[in-house]
């Protein structure tokens, strides 16, 4: 059986969280920008109808906008949709929040001692069920 770092385990199964700020971030940063209802209504021809948030790494701000290379914008439903990272200016009067994105460490690595115990146990369970019966059976025909 191969085994897994668990820091590979840690990488994989990470969790983050949306932390808010007080001050625009750098540009670079991953940010989810939290849509007032007016702003989901303006942004409709751009984002899609039902967007309440939007996710993807921030290109750069000005007084009046937020340029935002989206990754994923969320719905109203609960439900995401994936992007290919294009690039949407947002104005600031549809900004309800912004927050940046954050690995949690606490709940990744909850996450991934989960995960590793299902392995071991999985493991555990393969390598100890051959399904051979007895070593030392009959010989073979013919000897």
């Amino acid at each position: 059986m191969t085994r897994v770092s668990p820091i590979v385990l840690l990488l994989l199964c990470g969790c983050y969280v949306n932390v808010p700020l007080a001050t625009t971030p750098e540009p670079g940063s991953q940010v989810h920008l939290a849509l007032t209802d007016r702003g989901s209504v303006d942004l409709a021809q751009y984002l899609g109808r039902g967007v309440t948030g939007v996710d993807g790494r921030l290109l750069g701000s000005e007084d009046s906008v937020v340029s935002v290379s989206v990754s994923r914008v969320v719905l109203q439903s609960g439900d995401d949709q994936l992007w290919k990272g294009e690039s949407v200016a947002i104005p600031r009067e549809a900004i309800a929040s912004v927050q940046r994105r954050k690995l949690s460490f606490w709940r990744s690595g909850l996450i991934g001692g989960v995960v590793a115990a299902a392995a071991f146990a999985i493991g555990s369970q393969a390598g100890g069920s051959s399904g051979g019966g007895k070593p030392g059976g009959p010989p073979p025909v013919g000897q």
